[in-house]
């Protein structure tokens, strides 16, 4: 267990605060956090979230703002299918779109280019590509401390989301 000043959720405590959500382990399969659900593979989601996190688990404070951010969109945890999968971000993420055939996808302190997608966008730009919608922006660590930041992904998002 890493030992650091804020304490990790972990994928079991994640699965009980978000019962209606998928999320991907690194040392684990995509599996269902539904007690009455299908396995993930057979469940599509229209929205794919990809979260750049460093132990591929998110921290507290940072669960707490995607929550806050995803309700603001007024999304519910069977919209939309959370990543935080770093080597299958970068090694399978095209697939993994395919796979889940989302038709919009944020991307939290991920480039575009560093994770296969042959396109170049700069934060906060929605850019369309192969029917689907992406929109680069910045970590949840920087969202965390900066309100101008905030301000800008929730005008992207109300584009996204209307």
């Amino acid at each position: 267990m890493a030992t650091t000043d804020t304490p990790l959720l972990h994928n079991h405590v994640l699965s009980n605060l978000f019962r209606d959500t998928y999320l991907v382990d690194l040392n684990e399969t995509v599996s269902a956090t539904q007690t009455n659900s299908k396995p993930a593979e057979h469940v599509k989601r229209d929205i794919l979230i990809c979260i750049a996190t460093l132990e591929n688990n998110l921290k507290p404070e940072k669960e707490v703002l995607l929550h806050a951010i995803l309700s603001a969109c007024k999304l519910g945890p069977t919209q939309f299918f959370i990543c935080t999968d770093q080597e299958q971000l970068h090694s399978s993420f095209l697939a993994m779109v395919e796979a889940q055939q989302a038709n919009k996808v944020i991307l939290f302190g991920l480039d575009p280019a560093h994770i296969g997608l042959p396109i170049h966008f700069p934060l906060f730009q929605i850019q369309s590509f192969q029917g689907v919608q992406y929109l680069h922006a910045p970590s949840l660590d920087a969202l965390e401390i900066d309100k101008q930041m905030k301000m800008q992904l929730w005008q992207k998002l109300k584009q996204i989301f209307p």
